[in-house]
């Protein structure tokens, strides 16, 4: 991400680690009972092309996880997703009008959850999906929206004087 002029990375996260141990852990368990039960039915070149199918989708979800950003700086939010192809979606903290804390139960024992940021104008909805500590980064948001107002107010009576 390339930042403006004067612009600081007050937080840069990925997904929660549960985003990809959960699919990592059930395509292993796939994989050994696939190969504990079609070892002696099944060619050697077919296990080990189902092995390679195994990896791959393994390095698939965590070069997924790897490439998810969100980043939350002195001026915008901003999510970045994609291995190979990018997308990048940004907000001004000045558009920012509503943030959403989601979690079930689940996000509750592990800690992590969703933050929905509503933004004004054609900006829509920004999706933490899967974030660590959603209450605490959404505080570090409201935070950074009050500070970024405040400056605002304060360079808008310098230049008015």
């Amino acid at each position: 991400m390339r930042l403006e002029a004067k612009e600081k990375i007050i937080f840069k996260v990925h997904p929660h680690w549960l985003y990809v141990a959960i699919p990592e852990f059930t395509l292993a368990i796939l994989g050994i009972y696939f190969f504990l039960f079609a070892y002696a039915l099944l060619p050697d070149w077919i296990l080990i092309l189902f092995a390679f199918a195994i990896l791959f989708a393994m390095l698939i979800i965590f070069l997924d996880w790897l490439c998810t950003n969100y980043y939350l700086t002195n001026l915008r939010l901003t999510e970045e997703r994609g291995i190979i192809g990018k997308r990048i979606m940004m907000a001004p903290l000045n558009k920012v009008q509503d943030i959403t804390c989601k979690f079930g139960i689940i996000g509750r024992i592990f800690g992590f959850g969703d933050l929905e940021i509503e933004s004004a104008g054609t900006y829509g909805t920004i999706l933490f999906d899967f974030i660590a500590n959603p209450r605490e980064r959404k505080e570090e948001i409201i935070k950074a929206v009050l500070e970024f107002k405040a400056n605002r107010k304060i360079m808008e009576k310098k230049e008015g004087k």
